[in-house]
């Protein structure tokens, strides 16, 4: 299970503090006695000290010395007894009337009182001793000043293990204080902390998970601030490397596609060429093998022959002259010339030129010619559409044999559609109709020699001109439209 930073550094807090409060209650136990008898040994010295240096330069009877000499035993709490034989004077400074007989005890070594010798030197003695009589602890320093006399110091030991329990008790009372105390303060410290680090943990959580809308807002000029800052930038240029990186396999994905569509267009167009060129090259082989070998010799049979194969040599050179005019126009080799040049006559002139078959049909033609509709774009493009239109009607038309090419024209366009009366066209193959080689009718569009380009050619040339294009049945018919934007546009070559 994991465990919060806050915990973890309040559980360390309260640890290192219970351990010092141990040591210090530790210290007290074991060495708080011997430092306090080592002190009061230096106070007692020193205060012996002073006590020589006072008799041997001052006079103890002077008023001002004498105080001087109470103040100091009385600062340090330390009775002192001062006897000068040659004098016959004994100074005491305390009141406490056992000091006299303890001197004359330590003096004739007739002490039953148990004593340890803290230090000895040529001048005085300092022993600790125990008040049998008293049951208390006293710190006695015993020596002979330069002028003579005799220097008796004792101060009186409180219970140092008691004092120590004491002193033990009340540092685990105060530590335990203090340890409640910062522990509720560590903790909401550490919770200070802590809280931004969540929210970087959390941001980086959601940076796993690609989601890159988090952002690390607090302010607090410091390290997690900074790391904060470098989280911010590494999710913004994750995000846009992330970005580019989708954007780039959608690219690929869509090269891919396209390559694949590409090479089944290549494969599809090999086998629709091939299929088209495979039955006029059939029959002109046919019959050429046939005059060859003279399977004939009338003369009208050997001229039915030689226009077969010249009808035949026809289609072909149809079909290729059709598919270099797609693949110029597609490949953008067909640069356009944009004119402006009236619609209505251009349309008037593919019209004229199918004069012949449109009276062997007996078809009937609606078409208003007597205005002029002007547009800017490639004259001999546009002329190409609309003889694959007219071509198209013409050779599909049946039923009442009518042909109607309306001419609709707007503020910003011009639309031109031509009908013609017959067999519509299935819907489900409406949308296939400007493929390249896609025949509704593969028998009829083979007996008049067509070969699916046409309408290719019209699809790619409405594109390369910005234009639209489309198919719809009608209840009598079939009616193909195209529709071009009379506002001026740029040379687009596709």
């Amino acid at each position: 299970m994991k465990r919060s930073i806050r915990v973890r550094y309040t559980v360390l807090f309260v640890g290192l503090m219970s351990l010092m409060v141990l040591v210090i209650c530790l210290a007290n136990t074991l060495y708080l006695e011997k430092y306090y008898i080592s002190e009061k040994t230096k106070a007692m010295v020193q205060s012996y000290e002073s006590v020589n240096e006072i008799f041997s330069e001052g006079d103890p009877e002077d008023e001002d010395t004498y105080l001087m000499l109470w103040r100091m035993f009385e600062n340090s709490n330390i009775s002192a007894l001062v006897g000068m034989p040659s004098q016959g004077k004994i100074y005491q400074f305390g009141y406490e009337d056992r000091m006299q007989q303890q001197m004359m005890q330590l003096v004739l070594g007739q002490t039953d009182e148990r004593a340890r010798l803290i230090e000895e030197t040529d001048r005085y003695v300092v022993y600790q001793l125990f008040d049998l009589k008293l049951q208390t602890s006293y710190i006695l320093c015993f020596g002979f000043l330069d002028d003579g006399a005799a220097c008796f110091l004792r101060s009186s030991l409180p219970s140092i293990r008691d004092s120590a329990a004491i002193s033990s008790q009340f540092t685990w009372r105060i530590g335990v204080t203090v340890i409640v105390i910062g522990m509720i303060l560590v903790y909401f410290i550490t919770g200070h902390i802590s809280r931004p680090i969540v929210r970087l943990a959390n941001i980086a959580d959601r940076m796993s998970h690609l989601d890159f809308s988090a952002r690390y807002e607090e302010r607090r000029e410091d390290e997690i601030d900074l790391l904060g800052t470098s989280m911010n930038q590494m999710s913004r240029e994750l995000e846009q490397t992330i970005q580019n990186l989708r954007q780039a396999n959608i690219q690929l994905r869509r090269d891919i596609e396209e390559k694949v569509k590409v090479d089944e267009m290549r494969k599809e167009f090999i086998s629709n060429v091939s299929h088209e060129l495979k039955t006029p090259i059939a029959l002109i082989q046919g019959y050429a093998e046939g005059l060859l070998e003279g399977i004939s010799e009338d003369p009208e049979s050997m001229q039915y022959y030689c226009e077969v194969i010249a009808d035949e040599a026809d289609k072909m050179n149809q079909l290729v002259r059709k598919l270099l005019t797609l693949n110029q126009i597609e490949s953008g080799i067909n640069i356009m010339e944009r004119m402006d040049f009236d619609l209505i006559d251009m349309i008037g002139g593919v019209l004229h030129s199918f004069n012949i078959m449109i009276r062997q049909k007996e078809i009937t033609v609606d078409f208003e010619s007597d205005r002029q509709v002007m547009i800017r774009a490639d004259e001999f493009m546009m002329e190409e559409v609309v003889r694959n239109y007219i071509s198209n009607a013409i050779h599909h038309i049946d039923g009442d044999r009518r042909l109607d090419i309306l001419v609709e024209e707007t503020e910003r366009s011009v639309k031109v559609s031509v009908f013609n009366t017959g067999h519509p066209i299935p819907g489900d193959e409406l949308d296939n109709v400007w493929q390249k080689f896609y025949k509704v009718d593969k028998a009829h569009t083979r007996e008049y020699g067509g070969n699916g380009i046409g309408l290719s050619i019209v699809k790619a040339v409405m594109d390369s001109h910005a234009g639209t294009c489309g198919v719809y049945n009608t209840d009598e018919g079939v009616c193909f439209w195209f529709e071009l934007n009379k506002m001026e546009l740029p040379a687009i070559i596709l």
